[in-house]
């Protein structure tokens, strides 16, 4: 009887172990496999003179869950951001928002309440106490997202080009709706994360005028 148990535990121990390590192998290979998805699946500029920045990336995305990507644009450049994804998994159209995220100071007043001495006319203190209401003032700072531009707001589009007037960090802000259709490609694949690709490209920014 305690040669069974012993073997269930190990059986159990074995099925565990088992699973773990499909669950890594699936959820490695779906890295692996977006990798390089804005490679092969985004469409680059039509003009020659931009070029692919290096902070382009591509990552697994899960239905309804904002993904953003955080990264630095420099003044006299000029940028083209695109977003290419699995529409079978994410759905046909994305959410996407450049956001720049600005900290914004303001102060704030508490009212600060202190127990001081009871002094006589002469200086002395009485032995008693009063409750002193004194206002302080704090300067406090808080991270306020200002959006750069919203596809929402433009067509659904998944690509902006603009000229950087000033360096900052900007964040590409993502939601995907999903496709309530979407089958799983193989047993035990999850059918809500697809790849998402970020192509970003850059060149100088052309002078204009004489």
């Amino acid at each position: 009887m305690r040669n069974r148990k012993e073997n269930m535990k190990q059986t159990l121990h074995s099925l565990t172990a088992t699973t773990v390590f499909a669950l890594i192998a699936t959820t490695t290979a779906a890295q692996y496999k977006c990798t390089d998805y804005h490679r092969f699946n985004c469409q680059p500029a039509g003009d020659s003179r931009f070029s692919e920045n290096g902070q382009s990336k591509s990552a697994m995305v899960q239905v309804g869950r904002e993904t953003e990507l955080n990264i630095i644009i420099y003044s006299g450049q000029d940028y083209r951001i695109s977003v290419c994804h699995d529409d079978k998994v994410l759905g046909e159209q994305l959410a996407i928002r450049l956001v720049e995220k600005i900290r914004v100071g303001h102060d704030d007043v508490t009212e600060v309440t202190t127990q001081e001495p009871v002094m006589d006319d002469a200086g002395n203190k009485t032995g008693t106490s009063q409750e002193v209401r004194t206002k302080q003032n704090q300067r406090v700072y808080e991270e306020v997202e200002k959006v750069l531009w919203d596809n929402t707001a433009n067509n659904m589009a998944n690509s902006v080009e603009f000229s950087c007037a000033s360096s900052k960090r900007i964040a590409v802000e993502i939601v995907a709706p999903g496709n309530p259709e979407a089958k799983p490609k193989k047993k035990g694949e999850t059918n809500d994360i697809g790849c998402v690709g970020i192509l970003i490209e850059h060149m100088p920014t052309p002078p204009l005028g004489f």
